[in-house]
């Protein structure tokens, strides 16, 4: 039953973006995922099944209007949406799509860069996340994503406790030089 509920969203969206009878523009189809959003981003209790719903309208769009470049943006939507659920695969499988069928999309780096971070901090594949910072720095060099990939890449080396360590002698540091430098009243 659920699932049905779930799919009620899904079917309203295909129905309006090209089914039988009288045809709903592109313009019907925003305003209803942005109802769907205010439903799911202006609450303050977090809804899983309405974000499911969500990211199943915008796969939905994204498949019914293949050429819209809205979709590559919907299609981000989802995956960041996945992302916030701690489903990194479903994330990192739309990043894909994202690269697959929107190779010119203007924010593609970004799409690189969460999927390098996603598989890094969601699947824990240091390897793979290795591999897909690299892609990011090879593909835009000049972007400001690469610097953070180049970073992330050094510290793919270190554990989180290692990490926190790093970060909080670091701090210290910077706190011991400012008390130097602030004189004495």
């Amino acid at each position: 039953m659920k699932k049905y509920l779930l799919s009620i969203p899904v079917a309203v969206l295909l129905f309006s973006c090209g089914g039988a009878g009288k045809k709903d523009t592109p313009a019907d189809a925003h305003a209803q995922i942005r109802t769907m959003e205010d439903s799911v981003f202006q609450t303050l209790t977090f809804d899983r099944d309405k974000a499911l719903a969500l990211i199943d309208v915008y796969k939905a769009y994204a498949t019914a209007n293949p050429y819209d470049t809205l979709s590559a943006e919907y299609l981000f939507r989802a995956a960041n949406v996945a992302k916030s659920m701690h489903d990194g695969e479903q994330s990192i499988k739309l990043y894909d799509r994202i690269v697959r069928d929107f190779p010119s999309w203007r924010r593609l780096p970004d799409v690189l860069y969460l999927k390098a971070f996603t598989i890094d901090s969601e699947l824990g594949n240091k390897g793979e996340a290795e591999m897909a910072y690299r892609a990011v720095v090879s593909a835009y060099p000049d972007h400001p994503f690469a610097k953070d990939a180049y970073i992330m890449i050094q510290n793919l080396q270190y554990s989180d406790e290692e990490l926190i360590q790093m970060f909080q002698a670091r701090q210290d540091s910077i706190d011991a030089a400012q008390a130097q430098a602030t004189p004495a009243r």
